[in-house]
């Protein structure tokens, strides 16, 4: 059986502050962030051959250079036409002639910085749902007023099986269990687990849609069960299809 592997991402961002802060919140999130690149000649070379390809890229529209052949709307160029890894870009700007410019590369997503956990993670899944489609993402008017507030996410996932990328229901997680630091996301049929940074409390708040609530029941504080696992239950005790044994509650 094929373990689940982390997705990988490129940041290319050529602020520090805010590169480090999405390379944390990426790990967070169990992603593998392979490199974080800040200029346009490092992104450059981290998508070169040998370099493994990455399955996303976070490309930040600007990259702070005036020469229009050394931006993120250049480099998104060269990934749009070379059939390259899809690209979320990020901007902090409301420039429409750079907007309008973006929408011609078709990139799968956008996000305003500064990103939240929660939309971050809302858009890494759609920009992958895209790519697999083919599909571009809304024009900008559409989404980037809401992409800075919004914490609602898709019902799917995507992880790597091998070397492989499956898309996952929320509904296929058959329970999340709390560790010290982590929640750990238990798919049917798979040993390992997919782990999240943070508490319950963040990933059925912040991750899980708000839409599928009503699927999980929460058993005690370290464990969250798929209410379809649950095969019985008492004062004392949850039974789960899932567990050679009885849960406590």
């Amino acid at each position: 059986m094929e373990n689940l592997r982390k997705l990988s991402v490129l940041v290319v961002e050529d602020e520090a502050l805010i590169a480090e802060n999405l390379r944390l919140t990426l790990e967070d999130l169990g992603y593998h962030v392979i490199a974080t690149c800040y200029t346009y000649a490092e992104a450059q070379a981290a998508l070169a051959p040998p370099a493994p390809v990455p399955d996303l890229v976070l490309l930040d529209i600007n990259l702070g250079h005036a020469d229009p052949a050394r931006t993120g709307l250049a480099l998104g160029r060269q990934l749009a036409g070379q059939g390259g890894p899809p690209f979320i870009f990020l901007t902090a700007y409301s420039d429409l002639d750079t907007v309008r410019q973006a929408t011609q590369l078709r990139p799968s997503g956008y996000l305003v910085k500064p990103v939240s956990s929660g939309a971050l993670f809302a858009a890494i899944q759609l920009a992958l749902d895209r790519a697999t489609t083919h599909q571009p993402a809304p024009l900008p008017a559409e989404v980037l007023p809401a992409a800075a507030s919004s914490d609602i996410g898709p019902a799917f996932f995507f992880v790597k099986l091998g070397e492989r990328t499956h898309k996952l229901s929320w509904t296929a997680v058959q329970r999340l269990e709390a560790g010290k630091n982590y929640v750990t996301l238990h798919l049917a049929g798979q040993q390992a687990g997919y782990p999240v940074r943070g508490s319950l409390t963040y990933v059925l708040d912040q991750l899980l849609p708000a839409s599928l609530s009503d699927h999980f029941i929460r058993v005690n504080r370290r464990l969250v069960l798929n209410a379809a696992c649950i095969t019985g239950y008492d004062e004392a005790y949850v039974g789960s299809s899932q567990e050679t044994k009885k849960i406590a509650r």
